[in-house]
């Protein structure tokens, strides 16, 4: 089998293992299964929001919300019915009348009654009856009491309606509080035209349970054309994001439909009698009408509760004001022909605002709101099951595992499972908003996060351990270059080395010798390799190549064995970098007080960098080798670490690696200079510092001095002198510096004024010593 089939099956099989471990796994184990949820709580709810967020105020009136507001509750005085408390229930009597007078598809109460007090009505109606007052006007204020403290008008509104549909409250038995589990449903409620029948009691066990009807007032339910479930449960996380479609009242052995259900029963023209259908395993509800045909097809979950299809935030339905619509005068009864109309509150001392995908603070009587309009117009959220999810998740597994095994190293495939999570999110948001269609997001993008990782450890700890063997064994003797070299090519490395124009860099600490005359053998590591370390990882950092350590030294070169743009910039900066690390090492170390001796609290070094033609490649013989450079550039470049501190300079560049960078960098032209064994000059200067981060004193230092190298090339020697020792009194003579350009220049002038070098001097110096 061949490396490629071999890559793919094995990247097929993680994808399948991982699909496992995410798709089925996570959905058994409860505490990933909670975690996992939550998350996606928050995807779905981000979705939902987005859907929504430019829906306009108000834009839907087919379903109409009567609320209960603040015009509503203030005092009469002010134009209000009063405090909500004190409403006597003809008031609902009332708005029952005027409401369904205009002829509306439904008007459903998102309120609980309890039997009100009707002492103060029956006292006045038995005074009334037996002694009528004779006088005109307070006959007349007594009749309007009566009228309008009916407490029969809301039983007699809500029964000659037949459009009038009231809210049941069920419960969980609480013994505690002597709440304890009913067996039939209150007596005195004439419930058999309000439950659902011909519900299976297996299927009938799967909807949601209660063991109460908490509702007292049974007489206003016997009056209702029907009546259904307010209740509304809450996920996890104490959001509403489903409503039931029906309870089973387990006691009774009786299914009631939610309230809005109840009303959409009657709109719809469904069978109470076999006109609902629960396909559990379709998640779906089939409404059938009176002509046994399927009118509605409702996505449902495991527990028949359908998911809300939220059409906007707070107010995206009509709100009226309840005082409005109770009397006709204010709103024409004729308003309501053909609507659903919802009494409730907004109010937050009513005690309804509820926690939503769309908004935290939501009213509860427009969830209901929501949810009849999603009947209406036949538009339901659907969520995609477990069994979907994880077909999808393994498809996706296994296709991603094969992509990212097609290269050799997963790094170079990185992209893909980005892409892939990226594209799996806009087609999650584009199914949704387009057709209700709601995958997962969580499951999808962490199984493709984790394909790409369990690709990327059995490469690591499975394909790359035969490599790591190689580095661990031969390491000593072989440079690690040189082992993946012989592991990719599957051969032992060969002599040779090709010619390129590359930059050499070399690095020394200034006097090392000293440190192990003043520092113990464990002290003088510890120091190295704390500079090792601090200076090889700037190296590696800024696309250079190491060569070798030399005792303290390090030897590294730019655009090889890999190329590299603009190496001499990328050598410069390194240089820069190494002495800002040095510097904080320095504080370092004099922080640690008298732990170091003075040496190491003024620890310096010195660089030197050339670019031009070397030979890189594998250099040494055959028991033996190592990726290296070899050229006259390298050898330039090691003199120039070495003569920097002739200079008193600690990074020393050559012209060719300055011409390439010299708008980036800070500069000091230094010299035109002979290094030993040479007899060509080669113009070098030194790096200051990166453009635009000029150090303290050096705006003076630079002019001054450069002033003085202008008369010094042009042979006018006193002047020269006296100017180099005028730059020199601004030179900063920091610790452990022992000399600097300004200085060594001046007994250079007084020698030539001496000894004149000729008309045709070309400005070059040459050294006597490395």
């Amino acid at each position: 089998m061949s490396d490629l089939l071999k890559r793919l099956g094995i990247g097929a099989g993680i994808g399948i293992v991982v699909a496992l471990l995410i798709g089925w796994g996570t959905y058994e184990i409860y505490f990933l299964k909670s975690v996992l949820d939550g998350y996606e709580f928050l995807s779905y709810d981000g979705r939902m929001r987005s859907r929504t967020e430019d829906v306009e105020q108000m834009s839907i009136d087919d379903v109409v919300i009567i609320d209960i507001d603040n015009n509503s509750v203030a005092p009469p005085e002010e134009g209000g019915l009063g405090n909500y408390y004190d409403w006597p229930h003809a008031y609902h009597g009332q708005l029952i009348n005027t409401v369904t007078s205009g002829n509306p598809s439904a008007l459903l109460f998102d309120i609980i009654f309890d039997q009100e007090n009707t002492f103060n009505f029956e006292l006045v109606n038995a005074l009334n009856a037996n002694n009528a007052p004779t006088d005109e006007s307070l006959a007349e204020v007594t009749g309007q009491f009566l009228s309008s403290n009916d407490p029969q008008l809301i039983l007699e509104a809500t029964y000659n309606s037949q459009k009038t549909y009231h809210a049941l409250v069920f419960e969980q038995e609480d013994t505690l509080m002597f709440l304890n589990k009913m067996d039939a449903e209150p007596e005195g409620y004439y419930y058999e035209d309000h439950i659902i029948r011909g519900i299976p009691t297996d299927i009938a066990k799967r909807l949601p349970t209660a063991d109460r009807l908490g509702n007292t007032y049974v007489n206003l339910l016997s009056a209702s054309v029907g009546a259904g479930a307010a209740n509304f449960p809450q996920d996890e996380d104490g959001i509403i994001r489903r409503s039931p479609t029906a309870v089973y009242f387990e006691g009774a052995d009786h299914v009631y439909p939610s309230l809005v259900m109840s009303a959409a029963i009657d709109i719809l023209g469904i069978k109470k009698d076999g006109g609902f259908n629960y396909d559990f395993d379709n998640r779906v509800l089939q409404l059938i009408d009176t002509t046994d045909t399927v009118v509605r097809e409702i996505p449902i979950d495991e527990a028949g509760r359908m998911y809300v299809n939220y059409y906007g935030p707070f107010q995206t339905f009509y709100y009226l004001p309840y005082m409005y619509c109770f009397d006709p005068e204010m709103l024409p009864p004729e308003y309501w022909n053909g609507k659903v109309a919802l009494v409730g509150a907004s109010l937050p001392g009513l005690m309804d605002l509820r926690n939503t995908p769309v908004q935290e603070t939501f009213a509860g009587v427009e969830i209901h709101a929501n949810v009849m309009n999603s009947i209406l117009k036949n538009e339901f959220v659907r969520i995609k099951d477990q069994s979907e999810t994880f077909y999808i998740i393994l498809v996706i597994c296994v296709v991603l595992g094969v992509l990212v095994s097609l290269p050799e190293k997963p790094l170079y495939t990185l992209p893909v499972p980005l892409v892939g999570v990226v594209g799996w999110i806009v087609f999650a948001n584009m199914q949704f908003f387009n057709t209700l269609v709601m995958w997962e997001v969580v499951r999808p993008a962490l199984s493709m996060v984790g394909t790409y990782a369990g690709i990327f450890l059995y490469n690591f700890l499975v394909v790359e351990k035969d490599k790591r063997f190689l580095k661990d064994t031969f390491s000593t003797y072989i440079s690690p270059e040189l082992i993946d070299q012989m592991f990719d090519a599957k051969e032992e490395p060969q002599l040779g080395g090709t010619e390129g124009y590359h930059t050499a860099f070399f690095t020394d600490i200034q006097s090392f010798s000293a440190f192990s005359e003043k520092l113990s053998a464990s002290d003088l590591v510890e120091v190295l390799n704390e500079y090792l370390t601090e200076m090889t990882d700037i190296l590696l950092d800024n696309k250079g190549t190491l060569d070798k350590y030399i005792g303290d030294a390090i030897v590294a070169f730019y655009g090889a064995p890999a190329p590299v743009d603009d190496h001499e910039y990328w050598a410069c900066l390194t240089a820069v970098k190494m002495q800002e690390r040095l510097a904080k090492l320095r504080n370092k170390w004099q922080d640690d007080g008298d732990r170091w001796p003075e040496i190491v609290h003024n620890m310096q070094n010195r660089i030197g960098i050339n670019t031009g033609q070397m030979v890189t490649g594998n250099m040494g013989s055959n028991m033996r080798m190592n990726y290296t450079m070899m050229g006259d550039t390298v050898n330039l470049a090691a003199r120039l670490e070495a003569s920097a501190k002739q200079y008193g300079v600690y990074i020393q560049v050559a012209d060719e690696s300055y011409k390439a960078c010299k708008d980036k960098f800070i500069w000091r032209d230094l010299d035109y200079v002979i290094v030993m064994g040479k007899t060509e000059p080669a113009q070098v200067f030194e790096l200051i510092d990166v453009a635009g981060n000029m150090p303290p004193g050096y705006d003076k230092i630079l002019p001054a001095y450069h002033e003085a190298l202008a008369l010094y090339r042009n042979q006018e020697w006193d002047k020269a002198i006296e100017a180099f020792k005028a730059s020199e009194k601004l030179e900063d003579m920091f610790p452990g510096r022992k000399t600097n350009p300004s200085r060594i220049y001046i007994p250079r002038c007084e020698h030539y004024r001496d000894n004149s070098p000729g008309d045709d001097w070309d400005g070059s110096w040459a050294l006597t010593k490395k």
